[in-house]
């Protein structure tokens, strides 16, 4: 049985989010935006987890600024990283199957093998896509778009 400080154990009892490519420029900046102030106060107090994944999209969009402020949150322990091979395959059938609305089955395929239900985001069709019961579920996938999502911050653990 592992001891109560285990990696694992923690990571199972934390709550969690996506920040998807679409925000999380702002999200990593210094200061942050008035939406993502929420997340980064919640991530502060310990609350909350970031989960992420570097794909070859994430290491094209994201600055080399955002990139040092991600490896800040990996040390604090407020950001985990999802090694792509945990998910490839799943991303391949999402990426495949006609299910879907946007052109990102990776933040769908992350969700699923992370347990996040919670994204950040304000592309629409992501929004519906991990809304949809048929893609995300058990428990359903939520959208964070603004700072008046700031109650789903207590709403999304994590299923690790």
């Amino acid at each position: 049985m592992p001891c109560s400080g285990s990696p694992i154990e923690y990571v199972a009892t934390r709550m969690c989010i996506i920040v998807d490519n679409d925000r999380l420029g702002r999200f990593l900046s210094d200061p942050t935006d008035n939406d993502s102030t929420p997340i980064r106060t919640w991530l502060d107090r310990g609350r909350g987890l970031v989960v992420y994944a570097t794909d070859g999209g994430f290491r094209e969009e994201i600055a080399r600024a955002a990139k040092s402020r991600l490896a800040e949150f990996v040390r604090a322990g407020r950001a985990i990283h999802i090694p792509v091979d945990r998910f490839a395959d799943d991303e391949r059938e999402l990426r495949a199957s006609d299910r879907l609305r946007s052109d990102d089955p990776h933040v769908l395929a992350l969700a699923r093998a992370s347990g996040a239900r919670l994204l950040y985001t304000g592309d629409v069709d992501r929004m519906a896509d991990f809304k949809d019961k048929r893609l995300i579920d058990n428990p359903r996938g939520k959208v964070y778009t603004r700072a008046a999502n700031r109650r789903l911050l207590t709403r999304s653990a994590c299923q690790m």
